[in-house]
């Protein structure tokens, strides 16, 4: 349960009103956070922009969502995952990536190339980034990308605290 007394509903510029639109609609895959983090209108919209940023960080989408699933299985933080999955699938991650991640067991069974990025954000969240697993992610995504990569994860990390802090049961 939200430990909001209400849904907010925050009075914003039409600028700041269309952005708020997009990153509450269903298919932003964090519509109550937002909804939520809006109490505050300069929060809302500063990750807002973070937000936007991960879509346009380079990343294919499907490793995006593959990082966003990694997370919210670490983290152990349910509407992350329920909000994620049908994201991850309608952007092509399989059903052997999703199914390694929710049985903890990704990278481990996963092909190469799809189980460095499951390995590389485990490795962020425990705070034990290898030479070789970046490494690894710079061979194949380049310093931007290992770059966005780490981004990405520390993301979806922040917003699955903000969910649990908030008592949030939706993402």
């Amino acid at each position: 349960m939200s430990r909001l007394s209400a849904s907010p509903q925050p009075k914003l510029s039409p600028e700041a009103q269309t952005v708020y639109d997009t990153v509450t609609a269903s298919n932003s895959g964090l519509p109550s956070t937002f909804q939520t983090l809006y109490a505050n209108p300069l929060v809302g919209s500063g990750l807002a922009n973070l937000h936007s940023a991960v879509s346009e960080s380079g990343l294919e989408s499907w490793v995006t969502y593959t990082v966003a699933l990694t997370v919210a299985h670490e983290r152990e933080n349910q509407a992350l995952w329920d909000s994620m999955e049908p994201l991850a699938r309608e952007a092509g991650v399989s059903d052997a990536v999703i199914a390694g991640i929710a049985a903890g067991t990704g990278p481990r069974g996963l092909l190469p190339k799809e189980g460095i990025w499951v390995h590389f954000a485990q490795e962020v969240l425990r705070d034990k980034m290898r030479n070789s697993t970046w490494q690894a992610t710079n061979h194949l995504a380049g310093d931007e990308g290992a770059v966005a990569l780490a981004f990405v994860t520390c993301y979806y990390d922040m917003m699955a605290r903000l969910n649990k802090t908030i008592g949030l049961e939706t993402a």
